[in-house]
């Protein structure tokens, strides 16, 4: 049987800069690829394998002379790499904004507290609230453990402020609370 929440907490923290790289970074990526990045990231490596592919017959077989076959492989690579340079853009940027929202929040003083349906967390006269029914994801890594919820940025607590084998604890409680339909 996992604890109860009431066993958990609270906990006043203060994240390392280091840790509010890390959970920026995977907020950031998170926020990406929720975006459907995979598929515009992978697609155009299949678009360029294709043209290449078509390219290449259609110069071999002499239906377009060699000379308009490295033309259009040039203009392939060119638009992959420029289609490429968009992608890692748009992680770039969502990294920032993750980075931007996480350091607002998680730069000072941090209180986490859970209730019977909820974890609640205060920095600098701003509260947050996940409930957990709204909780998608809970993990551990990184010695970090993460609430994931709908929309937002992460509930995050160091595993460092929890005694030994707490934090997996907590992890197991909530993704037992996210499998049973509580009401």
């Amino acid at each position: 049987m996992v604890a109860a929440p009431e066993s958990f907490g609270p906990y006043i923290i203060t994240l390392a800069p280091a840790e509010i790289e890390a959970v920026a970074s995977r907020y950031g990526l998170r926020e990406a690829l929720g975006g459907r990045l995979t598929a515009r990231h992978h697609a155009p490596v299949a678009a360029l394998i294709l043209a290449l592919l078509f390219a290449a017959i259609l110069a071999l077989t002499g239906l377009i002379s060699r000379r308009a076959g490295e033309a259009a492989f040039l203009i392939a690579a060119a638009a992959f790499m420029i289609q490429r340079l968009t992608t890692h853009r748009s992680i770039w940027r969502a990294r920032n904004k993750g980075r931007a929202e996480v350091e607002r929040f998680l730069s000072g003083p941090v209180t986490t507290t859970f209730d019977a349906n909820a974890v609640v967390q205060t920095s600098g006269g701003e509260s947050r609230r996940l409930d957990f029914a709204d909780c998608r994801e809970a993990e551990e890594t990184g010695g970090l453990v993460y609430l994931w919820g709908r929309e937002g940025a992460p509930v995050v607590l160091p595993s460092r402020a929890m005694a030994e084998g707490q934090s997996a604890r907590l992890v197991a409680w909530a993704r037992g609370w996210m499998r049973t339909p509580n009401l």
